[in-house]
């Protein structure tokens, strides 16, 4: 009689790890095709928020034009997007730091976008903050805040109601806010009160959606002319990653 074949017991150490290692290579193979497709979505995605908002700097130069100039740019010529104040003051506060005398009103970019004196009035209309800011309607010089008086001269043209009744007539600012409220509507960008749930204080912001990264965008100034930037993956601006809406740097990875 022949010999009878002795049943294969298992793999040997040598196909285990055979195994093991093609696994790892398909499994990186598949982790950098979803990263790199990952990347890809959230440098499209902020690229078109970028340029989305820069068709409103474009819109503000062919109707004023100049591009905005705006009282908070930094060193480098880099400015905050948001338009915000306080609308409501509910008393010192160490968990949100609000402080009685802290009034200061941040005018970034958004600020030329919407009727300043409109929106100041609406979200402070009846409360303890209305007649601070018809104050500073009235006269942008005595405040201690002096961003009013950069933005509006020593003198403005009345007070609050004034004020609101100009941009009312304005239809070049009415035209430009048309366009932001479009923006609004796709969530390009924001706008409204968030109150501070320890001391009720309320605070205003008109601003940009962050971008993929969960960084907010910025209003760069250079020689006159201005662009929307993200910092892009890295989070700092000026290097070699940000999204401007001049075009994007960002690379594919490999």
């Amino acid at each position: 009689m022949g010999r009878i074949a002795k049943a294969r017991g298992g793999f040997t150490l040598v196909e285990l790890l055979a195994v093991i290692v093609i696994i790892g290579i398909l499994a990186a193979g598949i982790f950098m095709l979803v990263r790199t497709a990952s990347s890809r979505a959230a440098t499209a995605k902020t690229t078109a928020q970028v340029h989305a908002i820069a068709s409103l700097l474009e819109e503000y130069k062919n109707i004023y034009g100049n591009y905005p100039v705006v009282s908070n740019a930094d060193d480098d010529g880099y400015a905050s997007l948001n338009f915000t104040f306080k609308a409501s003051d509910g008393g010192s506060c160490s968990q949100c730091g609000n402080k009685p005398s802290n009034d200061k009103v941040a005018f970034g970019l958004c600020s030329h976008f919407v009727p300043r004196a409109e929106t100041i009035y609406g979200a402070t209309h009846g409360g303890n903050m209305e007649d601070h800011y018809d104050d500073c309607f009235s006269d942008p010089s005595g405040q201690d805040n002096e961003v009013w008086e950069k933005e509006f001269g020593k003198r403005s043209h009345g007070d609050l109601t004034d004020a609101r009744e100009s941009e009312v007539a304005d239809t070049n600012l009415q035209q430009i806010y048309r366009a932001w409220k479009r923006l609004q509507a796709d969530n390009l960008v924001k706008a409204g009160v968030t109150i501070c749930p320890y001391c009720s204080t309320q605070t205003y912001s008109a601003g940009a959606e962050s971008d993929a990264w969960g960084n907010g965008l910025k209003y760069h100034v250079t020689g006159g002319a201005g662009e929307i930037v993200s910092a892009g993956p890295d989070g700092s601006f000026g290097t070699g990653d940000d999204i401007t809406s001049g075009g994007a740097a960002v690379t594919d990875e490999d």
